[in-house]
């Protein structure tokens, strides 16, 4: 399964997916109408997610 977080800038994207990955990626200081995808790897150990995967 595969998501994305979206939001307006400065919303706290980077701080939600920091949470979620255990990650320590640096927040933009100012949005420059660019973006940076970044990708993370989280173990989700739930017998439900095949099932929402399909």
């Amino acid at each position: 399964m595969q998501i994305g977080i979206i939001g307006l800038p400065t919303s706290g994207k980077t701080t939600v997916f920091n949470a979620l990955t255990r990650g320590n990626v640096q927040p933009a200081r100012y949005s420059s109408g660019k973006f940076e995808v970044h990708t993370g790897v989280v173990d989700v150990p739930d017998e439900r997610l095949p099932v929402l995967a399909r």
